[in-house]
Order: structure tokens, then sequence, then C-alpha cells
């Protein structure tokens, strides 16, 4: 940013400091504390700009806490964290053991992202979905690489599936997401899908009850930066579609009754002669009987017809239909009884 004083200005400034002139802390306590402040705060960019991305949160918890407790017949419950705006290399100093790791797949066109599994609650799950019902919570944590069969890699990446299918739900009205879990990482510098100065979402899930444990994924901020303005917009419940309500109001909307009205021609007289008019006069309309005829639903012009005799009646053919337009200004039109053309 370009500074609002001149070069000769910056340098008498920096003079008066040197000679005393102008003090450099004025009024400042030389033994104050110095409080450090983050410039990445989440406080500023999430919490306080992006409210939706909490609602989306709480309903990827409990989609995703529903369907794993009927998968693994284990009574617990997820709730969502604050997310937290953090730098990859940041992110990286989460990958240590016993947390397990896995590179998800964003799908088409929106990158890679990262998931972390607490080791005690990834064993915990295991144990459930192969049948255990004997899992416990406090069960001792464990300061070892995560060593996995591939029974276990493939057993943890169904029920992570689980949750990406919350999160592609959650997220279908923002970000059309289609999160897939690609991989099992062992060496946590294979997990670094992004440079280590890029910034990412860390959106983290507290499970309680018979299990206890975090699940977390980091997103890249890019990848949700060209939906931020629906992001600091207020959520909006009850936005998606009922297709039962819909359906049910486009089958009322068929039964609503419309005026539908042909106008035959137009002519302009003045008040007077408007007056003096009595039963069997004729009024000549601007109008001959090859034109077509506007059509009027509800007061506004839709369709073109051409008159015809229909089983010794009066009728119109329809011939056009038109785009919706405006009601044409220009001379009045009264309804006369009784008048020919």
């Amino acid at each position: 940013m370009s500074s609002p004083l001149d070069q000769s200005e910056v340098d008498a400034l920096m003079a008066a400091i040197q000679d005393g002139r102008v003090a450099g802390e004025s009024g400042k306590d030389p033994d104050a504390p110095v409080v450090p402040y983050d410039l990445t705060s989440q406080d500023r960019i999430i919490r306080g700009q992006m409210p939706t991305l909490d609602s989306i949160n709480e309903r990827v918890a409990s989609i995703f806490g529903s369907n794993l407790s009927g998968r693994t017949r284990i009574d617990m419950r997820v709730a969502p964290a604050a997310s937290t705006l953090m730098k990859f290399v940041d992110v990286g100093a989460m990958f240590s053991p016993p947390t397990t790791v896995w590179v998800v797949s964003l799908g088409p066109g929106h990158g890679l992202g990262v998931l972390l599994l607490d080791g005690g609650l990834g064993r915990a799950l295991l144990s459930g979905a192969l049948g255990d019902r004997k899992v416990r919570a406090d069960a001792p944590a464990v300061e070892a690489p995560a060593e996995l069969t591939s029974v276990e890699r493939g057993v943890l990446k169904h029920l992570l599936g689980i949750f990406t299918d919350a999160m592609a739900s959650a997220w279908s009205e923002i970000l059309a997401f289609r999160p897939e879990v690609l991989r099992f990482v062992s060496d946590p510098r294979m997990a670094m899908v992004a440079p280590p100065s890029d910034l990412a979402i860390l959106c983290s899930y507290e499970v309680s009850g018979a299990v206890n444990g975090r699940l977390q994924i980091a997103i890249p901020y890019a990848t949700v930066e060209p939906v931020k303005k629906l992001l600091t917009s207020p959520p909006r419940p009850g936005s998606s579609v009922d297709a039962r309500f819909s359906a049910a109001l486009a089958k009322d909307l068929e039964n609503v009754s419309v005026e539908l009205r042909v106008e035959m021609g137009r002519t302009s007289l003045s008040f007077s002669r408007l007056l003096d008019l009595k039963v069997g006069d004729l009024l000549v309309l601007e109008a001959s009987e090859a034109s077509p005829l506007p059509v009027y639903v509800e007061g506004r012009r839709k369709l073109t017809g051409s008159p015809r005799v229909a089983g010794g009646s009066l009728a119109v053919a329809i011939d056009k239909g038109l785009a919706a337009a405006a009601p044409q200004k220009g001379a009045k039109s009264f309804n006369v009884p009784n008048v020919s053309r």
C-alpha cells in the first residue's frame, strides 16, 4: 500500500524522531505485555462472515451421526465444532500418530481435501463395524503410527464414505461437491495436497456417546472462495424443494379458473356520442375480417386467433401463442351489449 506522505515528508519525520522532537512511543507503557495477533483469525473470516458454513456443518453432523449409528449399531452423537482458517503447513502438524490421514477428492474441478480421524475413534468404529459390541469410550490412546491391514482400510474407507455422502448432501445447495475417499496415507508428506502457504478451512466434528473422538476435514479455501458471497448470506432454512408439495401445488393451479377474453376490434368515440348510443346503433370497428384477433388471459395478451363458426356457435380458433406482454396503451374499449359488426 502506498504511503500518504511523499519522500521529503517521510525524511523530515524520521529526522524529527531521531532528534527527539517527536516521541516514537508517546503514551505507551514500556513494560506493557505484547499481545499477539493472528492475521488468519477465523473469527473475522469464518465465524463473522460465513454464517452459512455453520449451518452446513450442522447438517453434515446430523446426517453423518444418524447414518453412522445405524451402520455400526453404536450409540453416538456428532456435533460440529468451530471452523478454523489456517495454512496447510499448520494442518500438516496435525498428522502425527495415532491420527489416521486420508486424502479425499472433492469432485471434478474442486481439488483435493484431507480428512483426519482420531486413532481411538477409528479403532472404535472398526470394532463396531466388525461386530464388537463392547466398544469402550475410555480406551487407552496409543501413541504409535497407525498400522492398518487392507481389510481395516477397506472398512474404514466405507465408514468414511458415509461422511462424504453426508457432506455432498449438505453442500448441494452451495457447491456441487462429489467427495470421495481416495486413499489412506501413512506418510504425512504424501497428504500435502496444496502448497504449505495456501489457506485451508478446517471443519471439525466431535463424536460423543459410546465412543469419543474427533473427525476433521481440511478444504482448500480457494475451493469455496468463488461462492463466498453465498456463504456470507444468512442461512435459509427450508430452501430445499419438496417434490410432493410442488406436485400438489401444480395440480391445484391446473384447476384455477381464469378469464379468457377475445377482442373483436377497437373504435374511438366521444363521451357525448357514447351517451347518445341506443339499442340497435352500429359501431364500426377498426379491424378487418381477415386480421388475427388478440386473446387476453386475465387482462394480458397471450394468444392470437381467428373467428370461426363451430356447431352453430361463434368460436375463435387459436392460431399462435405469444409471450407475456404488457397491456396495450391507447384508445379505450367499451363492452357495449347487442352491438353487431
